[in-house]
């Protein structure tokens, strides 16, 4: 038979309205004394009362469920999956928390994509906050849910929605800190290979690899245009590093250079932009290595410190991204065979020796 909180207050010798107090976690601020809370609770142990979250949530209390809500799949098939070691960290930090999670993904419109507000409802209310996934927002949906003060973290920045708390990748730092060892080992005319999309952390990687290589020689092209032919200009050019926005981007690179009778390092130098594929050709390339388990676990604990008044609702947090260096950044120097580059002007111009 289910234990009611009548049964509860019968057992402790108080009002049902004091039980109903003291399971939302708003005794205090009813002015329950300590000694009568604990003898509610302990009255639920002996009767073994399990709160309803759902009702909790409905009568505005603390259900202690973690909402994760994705604007598209990202349950991981591999370990290879971009979302895969963020989920990991979601659910570390929310067991240390003593959390449960609730994944929001079946809302969906005509079109396939996903929506929080189901027919004007915010279906998030169920959890007492949630963690917001997507490589593609919804602006206005993000708006309306900071503007109903609904405690929420994106994973990852998101500038359209200042009012938003946030937890990013240092993109800027790290791409930086990449192209200064190009730098130091000769390259100074760059080519960056990007997907063909406008994903948050796509732009981010284009925007840190502009600003780290002004003043430098660059060509820029997109997955879809990348050729044989392109990669043979390159080396006509002087183009001696390549850098590949994405683990897929990086394999296509491998086979189109490859068919151009390429080899890296030997020919050119290599540096992807995220850990390349466990099982694929670039495997032993330089990368750089996203804390994801850390963001993750960071955007949880953000949520919580919010949903403790700990922190601000708009809350920004980055986590510093390093670089991990393995074997394709070779000295342009030690090249044999390469075509002279022409010297350089301060301003990156080129010039004749």
């Amino acid at each position: 038979m289910r234990v009611r909180q009548r049964d509860i207050a019968h057992a402790a010798g108080v009002s049902q309205a004091t039980v109903s107090l003291v399971v939302s976690g708003r005794a205090s601020e009813g002015g329950v004394s300590a000694r009568t809370q604990e003898r509610v609770r302990s009255a639920m142990g002996d009767l073994g009362y399990v709160p309803d979250p759902v009702a909790q949530s409905l009568r505005g209390g603390r259900s202690g469920l973690i909402g994760v809500f994705t604007y598209e799949p990202v349950f991981p098939a591999t370990p290879d999956d971009y979302f895969h070691e963020f989920l990991v960290g979601i659910e570390v930090a929310a067991a240390e928390l003593g959390r449960d999670l609730v994944l929001f993904s079946s809302t969906q419109r005509a079109d396939g994509s996903r929506t929080i507000y189901d027919r004007g409802a915010n279906r998030l209310q169920v959890a007492d906050g949630s963690v917001v996934l997507g490589q593609q927002r919804d602006e206005q949906e993000l708006t309306r849910l900071a503007e109903d003060g609904y405690p929420f973290v994106s994973l990852g920045g998101y500038d359209p929605v200042p009012e938003a708390a946030w937890v990013a990748v240092d993109y800027e730092g790290a791409v930086r800190a990449i192209v200064e060892d190009l730098h130091g080992a000769g390259h100074r005319c760059l080519a960056y290979v990007r997907g063909d999309d406008a994903r948050l952390p796509s732009v981010a990687r284009r925007e840190a690899f502009d600003a780290a290589t002004v003043g430098d020689e660059t060509h820029r092209v997109p997955l879809s245009q990348l050729t044989r032919d392109v990669v043979e200009q390159w080396i006509r050019d002087g183009v001696s590093a390549v850098v590949a926005e994405n683990p897929t981007v990086a394999e296509s690179l491998a086979s189109t250079t490859a068919r151009a009778g390429l080899r890296f390092p030997d020919d050119l130098s290599a540096v992807c932009l995220e850990r390349p594929l466990r099982s694929g050709r670039t495997a032993g390339w330089s990368h750089l290595v996203i804390p994801k388990q850390e963001v993750g676990s960071r955007s949880v604990k953000v949520l919580a410190a919010i949903l403790d008044r700990d922190l601000p609702a708009d809350h920004h947090g980055m986590i510093r991204c390093l670089p991990h260096h393995l074997g394709t950044i070779a000295p342009v120097e030690d090249r044999p065979g390469r075509p002279a580059r022409p010297a350089r002007t301060d301003s990156g111009r080129q010039r004749t020796p």
